[in-house]
């Protein structure tokens, strides 16, 4: 009896082990745009002080200090409110925005209107993917414009995941799934196209407890809400292509992510999401 015992209990450890093994496995392939082997680091919003943001800040204007109009404007993102959850809306165009790409543009509009998905947020979530750079590919494995995980491409139908149509298109099918899916909350959608369905499933159908989750879940309500303010258009600073790659061809020392962002304004009168 005591060597039954003894042996079902060595069968329960193993088992155990395992199953954690799993689990951990299963949650680092959901988050899709986030390599957490190394830790997580979130850049803080930079003073007007800050060196490097007056390095970059004075190539894009010609002197130092913020983006002129930028400071206390409604051209820049507003600090996220906690709890706030995001509406969407729905429209049939970027309500003036471009990734600097018509034909993008034009599939983001297709897409959306297709499959039920404000074009606006897939935008937002365009620009926190990719920065509109069509052959983006994460050291995850997310690639494209939508940074789509082969298998969600698979998924959603997607063959040629670095074509701008089809990954766009994929991305929009996904989020109409998590839409539908989660009864039109847009913080679980976003959550679980960071994250995955099933963790926001495991979590009672609330944003998980993953600070890259949330961090992400923030950075694109942030956008949406920048680019629905009707008086952003007003307060946009004019800036030329050649200042917008300037700006964007400074990237931050990996791994991560953005300082604040802004809305500028083309000299064709469209408006464009910048990080600085």
């Amino acid at each position: 009896m005591t060597s039954i015992r003894h042996t079902l209990l060595v069968c329960t450890v193993v088992l155990s082990g395992a199953v954690s093994a799993f689990a951990q496995e299963s949650a680092r392939h959901r988050l899709d745009n986030f390599d957490i082997s190394n830790g997580i680091r979130i850049e803080t919003l930079l003073s007007s002080n800050a060196p490097a943001l007056k390095k970059q800040t004075t190539r894009l204007t010609g002197k130092s200090g913020v983006l002129p109009g930028a400071k206390n404007s409604s051209a820049r993102a507003m600090p996220f409110e906690a709890g706030l959850r995001p509406i969407m809306t729905i429209s049939k165009s970027l309500d003036g925005f471009t990734t600097g790409n018509n034909r993008v543009d034009e599939m983001i509009v297709e897409s959306g209107s297709r499959n039920s998905v404000d074009p606006v947020l897939l935008y937002a979530i365009m620009h926190r993917e990719s920065a509109f750079k069509q052959n983006a590919l994460s050291n995850k494995g997310a690639r494209g414009l939508m940074q789509l995980m082969p298998g969600t491409a698979a998924r959603f139908g997607v063959n040629s995941i670095f074509d701008p149509r089809q990954n766009i298109e994929g991305g929009a099918r996904y989020m109409k799934f998590l839409l539908n899916f989660f009864g039109g909350d847009v913080s679980l959608a976003l959550a679980g196209y960071n994250a995955g369905e099933g963790a926001v499933l495991k979590y009672g159908r609330n944003i998980p407890p993953y600070s890259e989750t949330r961090e992400y879940v923030r950075r694109i309500t942030q956008r949406y809400a920048l680019m629905r303010n009707p008086q952003v258009a007003r307060q946009a600073t004019v800036v030329t292509h050649a200042q917008i790659a300037s700006i964007e061809a400074d990237k931050p020392a990996a791994p991560v992510y953005e300082r604040d962002v802004f809305a500028v304004k083309l000299p064709d009168g469209k408006l464009r999401l910048v990080s600085q």
